[in-house]
């Protein structure tokens, strides 16, 4: 009898948190944005507010979304990735609020200037986020399912955030690079977030690693004359 290869269901059709991703990448790339326009007033308060609230929330949205896509494939690398990414995060968002509030004139110097701590928290966002970003990297332009080309801009903003937190940066050049890339990164992770899978057309293996089962195809056996 012949047989006929019957496709899967999908597991990567797209959810409510897809379409939540989606808009806090766009809220995200407006954030960034205005950012820009506020890099000519250094004591303008919504500088803070879109450094340490706006972009770290939308940012981990964005991460933890992809996070449960790329668990199914490789849960350990995965896991590790996440961790270390929201880590590197936190360390990057501490270190915008500090210099912020040093422009602004809050941050408390009585036992430790603002400069001492920007340091501090630059090396150690440094040492975490580029490698957690380099993992997603990595997991997304690999993947067979997914689009991969979120994979590669990934890796363009781990170059530049490397070169960023380094010692060879360029502040005010390198904070425009930063946020320019930045409205461009989260605009392409909104369209992303609408259209994960690449090849739904296509028979794929799931999670798994589990092949399309073959099934019997009725109604077409041999008949004698």
């Amino acid at each position: 009898m012949p047989t006929t290869l019957t496709k899967p269901t999908n597991p990567f059709r797209r959810t409510r948190a897809d379409v939540i991703a989606c808009v806090a990448s766009l809220v995200d790339a407006l954030a960034c944005l205005t950012f820009l326009f506020l890099q000519l007033d250094p004591t303008n308060v919504g500088r803070l507010y879109i450094t340490s609230l706006i972009d770290p929330i939308t940012c981990v949205i964005g991460y933890w979304v992809i996070f449960g896509r790329l668990r199914g494939t490789r849960p350990i690398l995965a896991d590790f990735g996440i961790s270390i990414l929201i880590l590197g995060t936190f360390f990057l968002t501490c270190q915008n609020a500090v210099e912020e509030l040093g422009n602004l004139k809050l941050f408390p110097a009585k036992y430790v200037s603002a400069m001492d701590v920007d340091t501090l928290l630059g090396l150690f966002a440094s040492y975490t986020l580029p490698i957690g970003l380099a993992i997603y990297a990595w997991l997304i332009a690999t993947s067979s399912l997914l689009r991969r080309w979120l994979g590669f801009m990934i890796g363009i903003q781990v170059v530049i955030l490397f070169i960023d937190l380094s010692v060879f940066s360029i502040p005010r050049v390198s904070e425009f690079v930063t946020a320019v890339y930045a409205v461009i990164l989260s605009l392409a992770k909104g369209a992303w977030f609408l259209s994960p899978v690449a090849g739904l057309n296509r028979a794929q293996v799931d999670f798994g690693g589990n092949k399309p089962r073959a099934t019997e195809r009725k109604g077409h056996q041999g008949h004698k004359d």
